[in-house]
C-alpha cells in the first residue's frame, strides 16, 4: 500500500480534521471472552466489503484477538513498529480476503496506550493522514470494562455487544452496557445473541437484557439478531476460512447478514461530530480517568 508520509509536514492536526472525511467507527465488544466476538467482527467486516465499502478492521483485543488467524493472514508488523518509527501506519496494514484491510495491534502497544499520552497522540496524527480512504472502521475490542476497551467503545459511532446464554456472559454484558450508557447515554448499542439454539432463545435473551437496561438504566438497547450454534462456525474457525466466505448460505451466515443490515440502519452521530479512531480513544480515556478519580 502506498504511503502518504506520516511525518511529511505540513498539515496541522487541526487542518487535517477539517480536510478529511471521517469514517464511521463500529466497535464490537463483550463482557467476557470466548463469546465469538472476534469471529463476528471478521465476518461483519467482510460483509461490509461486499457492500462496496472501504473497510479497515482493527484487532484491538490484546488477550484473545485472533483476527489474523481467522482470516488466514500473517502480519509482518504492528503498532509497535509505528511508535518506534520503523514503519508508517499504512505500511503495517495487511490485505485480507476481498480487499479487506487489517490493522494488527499488540499487547505491548495497547499497554503503552494505557500509560503514555504521547503514544496516542502519535497514532492519532498518523491515522489522520489517511483515515479519509475508509468508509468504515471495525474495531474488535477486548472483553470487559478495562479502560482501553471502554475507550475504544466510547469513541465509536455504534457499538455491538455480543452475549451468549451463559449466565456469566449475561452478567458481564450487562456490566459493559451499564458503563457505556452511564458515560455516553446516547450511544447506539446493539445486542447480538450468539451461540443460541434457536432464534426464539436469542430473542428472549435480548428481551431479558433490554428489560434490565430499561428498568435499571432508564435507557434502551436494540436487537441485532441471533446467531445460532452451528458446526459450520467451528469448522470455519478451525480452517481459517471466514464463515461468510466458506459457508455463505448457512444459517449463522444469514444471521450475520441480517445483523449487518440492522447495524447499518441504526441512527448514528452526525458526520461532522465524528472523531478519528485514536482521537476518540484519547478523549474518552481522559473522561474515564476523571470519572474514576471522583
Amino acid at each position: 500500500m502506498s504511503t502518504t508520509g506520516t511525518n511529511s509536514g505540513f498539515f496541522t492536526l487541526k487542518n487535517l480534521r477539517k480536510e478529511t472525511n471521517r469514517p464511521e467507527i463500529f466497535a464490537i465488544t463483550s463482557g467476557k471472552g470466548g463469546v465469538g466476538k472476534t469471529n463476528i467482527s471478521v465476518n461483519l467486516a467482510l460483509l461490509l466489503r461486499r457492500l462496496k465499502k472501504n473497510v479497515l478492521l482493527v484487532d484491538a483485543d490484546i488477550h484473545l484477538g485472533n483476527v489474523d488467524l481467522m482470516l488466514g493472514i500473517r502480519p509482518t508488523g504492528n503498532l509497535a513498529d509505528v511508535i518506534s518509527g520503523e514503519n508508517t501506519l499504512e505500511e503495517i496494514i495487511v490485505k485480507g480476503p476481498t480487499g479487506l484491510d487489517v490493522l494488527p495491534a499488540s499487547s505491548a502497544v495497547l499497554d503503552m496506550i494505557d500509560a503514555e499520552e504521547e503514544v496516542l497522540k502519535k497514532l492519532e496524527e498518523a491515522f489522520l493522514n489517511f483515515e479519509h480512504s475508509y468508509d468504515l472502521v471495525i474495531v474488535d475490542t477486548g472483553a470487559g470494562i478495562g479502560r482501553n476497551v471502554t475507550s475504544f467503545s466510547l469513541g465509536a459511532d455504534k457499538v455491538i455487544v455480543v452475549v451468549t446464554p451463559d449466565p456469566a456472559s449475561i452478567a458481564d454484558a450487562y456490566g459493559v452496557i451499564k458503563i457505556l450508557l452511564q458515560k455516553s447515554p446516547g450511544l447506539p448499542i446493539m445486542l447480538v445473541t450468539n451461540m443460541v439454539h434457536s432464534e426464539d432463545e436469542g430473542e428472549n435473551l435480548f428481551k431479558k437484557m433490554d428489560l434490565m437496561v430499561q428498568r435499571f438504566l432508564q435507557n434502551k438497547i436494540l436487537f441485532g439478531g441471533a446467531i445460532l450454534r452451528d458446526e459450520n462456525v467451528q469448522d470455519s474457525v478451525r480452517r481459517q476460512k471466514p464463515l461468510v466466505l466458506e459457508y455463505p448460505n448457512s444459517r449463522p451466515a444469514n444471521s450475520l447478514k441480517l445483523m449487518t443490515r440492522n447495524l447499518l440502519k441504526l441512527p448514528s452521530r452526525d458526520a461532522s461530530e465524528r472523531v478519528g479512531l485514536f482521537q476518540g480513544v484519547r478523549e474518552h480515556r481522559h473522561i474515564i480517568a476523571g470519572k474514576n478519580d471522583d
